[in-house]
């Protein structure tokens, strides 16, 4: 029953699927939403024991957002200097010493953030995975004058984001192929 989002899930994931980005959000506007309700439960149960954990995040009318991410490794980018810095400026929940209850306060937060307004909150980077100084220069910059575009926009260290840019439209390419041929989704996500 799932393959429809299972085959979103390997185009529009495939770098947080493979273990090589923290997150991806795409949007889904083809599918009811209690079918996409019950296709995130159903393939929640195979990728949640592997690390991979799907929320829907905002609906209007059948126009769904999908944020997939890894919670261990979101934890680990919360804990880079400035991170939380960043997220409490925006009112985000802190002071927890569990950094698990912490990150999914934040998930819920950003979910709340999202429902509530047109356009991206520009933190969002942070669950995603760009590096903290591009989300901070982002914000500061109001996403004017970046030094690179590919997968975000770069302020910092053009060199690296370029590799990794490289990177990530290398696993794209692996993960479209898996979509064209069908392959459980499950199958082509990497245990954290």
């Amino acid at each position: 029953m799932a393959n429809e989002l299972s085959e979103k899930l390997l185009r529009n994931c495939s770098q947080t699927l493979a273990g090589i980005k923290t997150g991806s959000i795409f949007n889904i506007s083809d599918m009811e939403v209690s079918l996409l309700e019950s296709q995130i439960k159903e393939i929640s149960e195979k990728l949640n024991p592997l690390g991979v954990y799907i929320e829907r995040i905002k609906s209007k009318k059948n126009n769904s957002l999908v944020y997939v991410y890894r919670k261990s490794q979101l934890i680990q980018d919360m804990k880079q200097p400035g991170a939380m810095d960043i997220l409490k400026s925006f009112g985000y929940p802190s002071g927890r010493t569990v950094m698990e209850t912490l990150a999914e306060e934040c998930v819920e937060f950003l979910m709340k953030r999202l429902s509530d307004y047109e356009c991206f909150p520009h933190e969002i980077g942070l669950f995603l995975g760009f590096p903290v100084e591009d989300v901070k220069e982002f914000i500061k910059q109001d996403g004017r004058n970046c030094i690179a575009c590919g997968f975000w926009k770069v302020y910092c260290n053009k060199a690296e984001a370029l590799k990794t840019f490289k990177r990530f439209r290398i696993c794209a390419k692996i993960y479209e192929d898996a979509a064209e041929k069908k392959r459980p989704v499950e199958v082509m996500t990497v245990a954290a």
